[in-house]
């Protein structure tokens, strides 16, 4: 059952994330038609590229993206009360690609404000 859980959890933090990441753009960048198509493809062979996209070094990466895959993941341990270390930054980069693999996949998902 744990890894039921643990499956919809990830996926949670991965709309999450990516909920963030679209606000962010739209605020960086103004809401236009397909925008997270944009922010996918210029993120998707490395997550770096979203700090050419939006122009700010690293802010959007950083605060919008990776340091909620860190929260989640730390909580995760912290859950899972293993005493061995983690590499928080490495993970994070791991569900960052995965959280853009998904937004890339899901990209009418996150353009909502076509609909209003």
């Amino acid at each position: 059952m744990a890894n039921k859980n643990e499956r919809a959890e990830r996926h949670a933090i991965i709309v999450d994330m990516n909920d963030f990441l679209m606000d962010y753009a739209a605020e960086k960048l103004g809401k236009q038609p397909d925008l997270a198509k944009k922010v996918a493809t210029a993120a998707q062979s490395d997550l770096t590229g979203l700090d050419q996209l939006f122009k700010d070094d690293g802010v959007g990466r950083r605060t919008k993206y990776l340091d909620l895959a860190a929260g989640f993941l730390r909580d995760e341990a912290d859950a899972d009360e293993d005493n061995q270390k983690h590499d928080f930054t490495a993970a994070s980069e791991t569900l960052g690609k995965e959280a853009i693999a998904y937004l890339a996949s899901h990209a009418q998902d996150f353009d909502r404000w076509e609909e209003a």
